[in-house]
């Protein structure tokens, strides 16, 4: 008789994106892709119990809040053998630009390391605690929630900057500014996945310039010209971005993230100065095939646990 070969599982993720979110990263091509490989997707009411929607293997979600947490909660209880992508716990942790950084020092990783920062609790304290800031600096916002605010920065020159034309209300991030080529460098995390782009950033400042400059985005394009060895700034060794990926993963405990990455224009180091969670990566060329591949070995996984806890029954 025939060997019987069994239908392979169907593997099925729920999605709770916002619409902008969802748009971009939920197109045909992908979800087609995405069900060559047995995966189907369903969307999520977030308004209702997770408990009465699905069933779900795995939850890849960016919402955030008490009541969605709550809700995500109550799902894994419900279900220990789902995967959630990712602990709002852990996704709670970058939208604070002092605790996203937190873990680069203790990585030990040489030529790596954070920008001198210094947090500003009110407009009061604002200069007092800043007597020993070495200029130019970037203020941001102390919340990195996705929101257009989140996004709005400024690059102070001096320290008189710090009183006229200053557009940010603490609390604020004081953040060095660090003189890199004009060039940024977002790494892409996918669980195991790791993909370094270039793009273009603020330009090196030469002198003191005058008060401030407003600014958002700071990469919004990808740098394109000749020859990367032609380039000033070039890309970093793939081992030394690889090694900070996995750092990071570990550290953070998140399956989704990116990070931006500088090159110091004075010394051979590197800065990490941002990091996001459930970035575009529908901006990276064949994401179906990477998104695809990542869901696939969270199913792997999934499997492996089965099989160790029957192991261990019998």
């Amino acid at each position: 008789m025939p060997e019987f070969t069994p239908e392979p599982r169907l593997f099925r993720v729920g999605y709770a994106l916002p619409p902008r979110k969802t748009q971009a990263f939920m197109v045909e091509p992908f979800i087609t892709h995405a069900k060559h490989h047995n995966i189907h997707f369903i969307p999520i009411d977030i308004s209702k119990p997770l408990i009465n929607q699905g069933p779900f293997d795995c939850i890849l979600h960016k919402f955030y809040g008490q009541e969605w947490d709550l809700n995500l909660q109550t799902f894994t209880i419900h279900h220990p053998n789902a995967t959630v992508i990712d602990r709002p716990a852990a996704i709670q942790r970058l939208h604070n630009r002092i605790s996203m950084l937190e873990p680069i020092p203790h990585l030990n990783i040489p030529n790596l390391n954070i920008p001198n920062q210094l947090l500003v609790h009110d407009t009061q304290t604002l200069i007092s605690t800043t007597k020993d800031l070495v200029f130019p600096v970037i203020a941001k916002p102390l919340l990195a929630d996705g929101t257009t605010n989140a996004h709005n920065m400024v690059l102070i020159f001096n320290h008189e900057g710090l009183t006229k034309g200053l557009e940010l209300d603490p609390p604020l991030v004081l953040q060095q500014f660090v003189n890199h080529g004009g060039v940024i460098f977002k790494v892409y995390v996918a669980g195991g996945y790791v993909k370094c782009v270039k793009r273009s950033s603020l330009p090196d400042v030469l002198d003191e310039g005058d008060g401030v400059m407003s600014f958002s985005q700071v990469s919004s394009s990808v740098v394109v010209g000749g020859d990367d060895s032609d380039e000033k700034v070039k890309m970093p060794a793939a081992e030394f971005v690889g090694e900070v990926a996995k750092g990071l993963k570990e550290a953070l405990g998140l399956h989704l993230f990116n990070f931006d990455l500088i090159k110091d224009d004075k010394s051979e180091g590197y800065f990490v100065v941002d990091v996001n969670y459930f970035p575009g990566y529908e901006k990276l060329p064949f994401y179906e095939s990477v998104m695809t591949d990542f869901l696939l070995d969270v199913k792997k996984s999934q499997e492996v646990v089965v099989v160790k806890v029957d192991v261990e029954k019998t």
